[in-house]
């Protein structure tokens, strides 16, 4: 169904961190960033507790994110501003954890991400709309680098948020691609704004322009709809909405390997 093939994997993207200004670069001891992040987390700072939190639940990504933060902040930066460039930098593993814990996340997780979606589109496309579409197709902003404080705060402590989720809560209902693609169907159809959108979507040209931002427009009027629902049906659907977009994200690696393979 051509449903199905517009959800793509931005379909729960978010923008992670924030880039800041760069500072200067003087000899440190590796050991004063370690301290000065238990500092943070130790006062209940979300800048120290996602240092904390990776370390624990993933200790890969932790490794790549203090490499890069630690050469920050051994340029000149403060931790906070360290963690901002660590975060920017590896903002496509992030999407992919965030991706993947949204196919389990609590009612109230599920509750903030969809709050965090909506004001990140809303920035991007007041903003610059070809961003806010590219952010929807799961790629990087190329013009917009700053975002609110307060939506960067939402962020991390979202990260923070589904990485510390017991892992022993992870068995809640997604809704089947059925269940998503008629809810879809249904919001279509009582939303022309939405129409629209999946009509610009699978035009062969990318929409530019207003088009762009009658996209961005749709994408944000599907997730306040979604918002207004109650706790559970939400829930549902977006953990849903979450396992069409790992789908489609993996259809397109295989689809991408493939082309490298015969080209």
């Amino acid at each position: 169904m051509m449903l199905r093939s517009t959800f793509k994997a931005a379909i729960v993207a978010v923008s992670v961190f924030g880039l800041t200004a760069c500072g200067g670069s003087e000899p440190f001891d590796p050991a004063m960033f370690d301290s000065e992040v238990q500092r943070l987390a130790d006062e209940g700072d979300m800048y120290g507790e996602i240092f904390l939190v990776l370390k624990e639940r993933r200790p890969r990504v932790y490794g790549e994110f203090r490499n890069i933060a630690v050469r920050e902040f051994s340029r000149g930066r403060p931790v906070r501003e360290a963690s901002y460039v660590a975060g920017l930098r590896m903002r496509e593993v992030f999407l992919d954890e965030i991706l993947n814990l949204s196919r389990s996340a609590s009612d109230d997780n599920v509750k903030d991400m969809i709050d965090v979606i909506i004001m990140t589109y809303e920035h991007l496309n007041e903003e610059n709309s070809a961003d806010c579409l590219r952010s929807i197709e799961g790629l990087p902003p190329e013009k917009v680098e700053k975002f609110p404080a307060e939506l960067r705060k939402r962020e991390m402590q979202l990260v923070v948020d589904l990485l510390s989720a017991p892992k022993e809560m992870a068995n809640r209902r997604a809704a089947s691609d059925k269940e998503v693609v008629n809810w879809m169907v249904n919001l279509s159809s009582s939303e022309p704004v939405v129409a629209d959108m999946f009509t610009l979507m699978n035009a062969e040209k990318k929409p530019r322009g207003k088009d762009a931002t009658a996209v961005c427009d749709g994408m944000i009027t599907v997730y306040k709809r979604l918002s207004y629902k109650t706790a559970e049906d939400r829930g549902t659907l977006f953990r849903g909405m979450a396992l069409m977009a790992l789908k489609q994200r993996q259809l397109l690696k295989n689809a991408e390997a493939s082309d490298d393979a015969n080209s």
